[in-house]
């Protein structure tokens, strides 16, 4: 028996952990929402081009557009103008689109929006970089003034992180003179950044200038400057204003390289705003919109993937579990009776569309009926089938009856009754007879009582929508239930019911 309890255990324990892993997958490696109702920000940015057109010149305007997956998922992405061709082309880590007419005429405007959201987004670019290049040729003043800004900082260095880090901060030491003569009176973020990528390559150190937005509402905003080396095994992402290191998570990567963001040939007098937007839209809906885009998300070799009506059906058939557990739980720990494990289920499912009230009405009416016609039947010395057969054609004709005025009042919940499980309400008639028959009128009633009132528990947690959701989204629940089944298969300890039962016996 002890050997039988410890197998039993260890399969409650490998169904556990079964399915505690699968929810914890889900959650932490598809990041699949939680609850319905969580919610994800969209980012909407948009990119409105302006210049004029030069008379009688092809036209043709390059601008640089971010990299898709770089630490955002994109939804959606338009290109928008008049009579212009579109081309998207992609270079290493950049793209770039390309917008071109053979003819234009006074003001142009082209429009671009991109739509993002950080969840289901793949990890940061992780393609590899250069790790040495050739020191440039230096002489005169600014090869000493680079020299000496160099010693200290390999001086104050143990590694490619540390080394970067300690040369931005010496090149923004404005009051340094040797900085001053490289800088050459231009203060200016690109310029400073120029001369940390020198002294950068002074030591063979590779850097790339990598110019980013900050996904934070706002009506026009420009591209902020960063750098970023390649360590052998990843890119690190540096401020050059304060040697901060690591891109932050509000920071989208826009393109890399000295290049300008905007280029237009047969036009003049160009401009560009950049806005940013933030949107909420449910997780749920989100991962729908990717699936239906045939994008990665957690809808895939899920249940979500399948047709909306088996979906609905999956809705309801895998709450069963949790109404036959609860009916469990009521009948071992509590102590109720009811009419087996299942009937209670059974009923609650009929609760969904005649709703509780009704539904509990309708039960007792029409149990009340059959058992009376199935007393009756008593009398006359017929068989069990024929009983049965006869309780189900009057429960048929009451259904109907009842349907027929509920429908001349306009109570719609009385047309409900025809979707009782016909079967069910014959099988609970017969065993509440038959209980009466074995233990009496009143353990009768009490077991027809610890029924309905577990299938309106049943019912009221299998209609709940956040366990419905979680349900239906973490399958692996359903493993986790099977374990605490498997553990309840040998409780033998007492019910609620008989210690109050024995409570006098205790207080003696």
């Amino acid at each position: 028996m002890g050997s039988v309890k410890l197998q039993a255990r260890i399969v409650a324990v490998f169904l556990l952990l079964l399915g505690g892993g699968s929810i914890a997958y889900q959650l932490l490696v598809q990041k699949v929402p939680l609850t319905q109702d969580e919610k994800d920000p969209v980012w909407v940015v948009d990119a409105q081009v302006s210049f004029t057109a030069r008379a009688n010149k092809p036209i043709k305007v390059r601008m640089f557009v971010p990299p898709q997956g770089a630490g955002y998922t994109t939804l959606n992405e338009s290109f928008i103008s008049n009579n212009y061709g579109v081309n998207v082309n992609v270079e290493k880590s950049n793209r770039q689109v390309t917008w071109s007419a053979r003819r234009a005429e006074g003001n142009q405007y082209l429009y671009y929006r991109l739509m993002l959201t950080p969840r289901f987004a793949e990890t940061r670019e992780n393609e590899p970089g250069p790790q040495f290049r050739p020191a440039p040729v230096l002489d005169g003043a600014e090869k000493l003034a680079a020299e000496a800004l160099l010693q200290p900082i390999r001086q104050h260095s143990a590694d490619v992180e540390t080394f970067i880090g300690e040369t931005i901060k010496r090149v923004n030491e404005l009051e340094n003179d040797n900085v001053q003569l490289l800088l050459g009176g231009d203060v200016s973020p690109e310029n400073r950044a120029q001369v940390v990528d020198l002294l950068l390559a002074m030591s063979h150190i590779p850097a790339q200038p990598v110019h980013t937005l900050r996904l934070v509402e706002s009506q026009e905003q420009q591209p902020e400057l960063w750098l970023r080396t390649y360590n052998g095994k990843r890119w690190l992402y540096f401020n050059p204003l304060d040697g901060q290191q690591g891109l932050p998570d509000d920071r989208l990567v826009w393109w890399s390289g000295s290049e300008s963001l905007l280029n237009i040939e047969g036009g003049r007098s160009a401009n560009m705003t950049l806005s940013v937007h933030r949107n909420e839209m449910s997780a749920l809906q989100l991962a729908r919109s990717l699936r239906l885009q045939d994008a990665s998300s957690f809808i895939d070799f899920s249940l979500y993937e399948l047709p909306l009506p088996s979906q609905q059906l999956f809705r309801i058939l895998m709450m069963i579990p949790v109404g036959v557990l609860l009916v469990l739980l009521i009948r071992s720990l509590v102590g109720m009776e009811t009419l087996g494990t299942f009937t209670p289920v059974l009923i609650a499912l009929a609760f969904r569309e005649t709703q509780v009230i009704w539904g509990v009405l309708l039960f007792t009416f029409i149990t009340a009926i059959g058992l009376s016609v199935r007393s009756y039947l008593e009398h006359l010395k017929l068989q069990l089938l024929a009983r049965l057969s006869i309780v189900l054609t009057f429960v048929v004709i009451l259904m109907a009856v009842i349907s027929l005025f509920g429908y001349k009042l306009g109570v719609s919940s009385g047309l409900s009754v025809a979707l009782f499980p016909m079967v069910i309400l014959t099988m609970v008639i017969e065993r509440v007879s038959i209980v009466w028959e074995e233990r009496g009128g009143t353990q009768s009633l009490k077991v027809a009582l610890g029924t309905l009132v577990a299938a309106v528990l049943c019912h009221l947690l299998m209609v709940w929508p956040p366990l419905v959701y979680f349900v239906f989204t973490f399958p692996g629940v359903l493993l986790c239930m099977s374990a605490v089944m498997v553990l309840m298969g040998h409780y033998r300890g007492y019910r609620l019911t008989e210690l109050m039962r024995f409570r006098a016996m205790v207080e003696r």
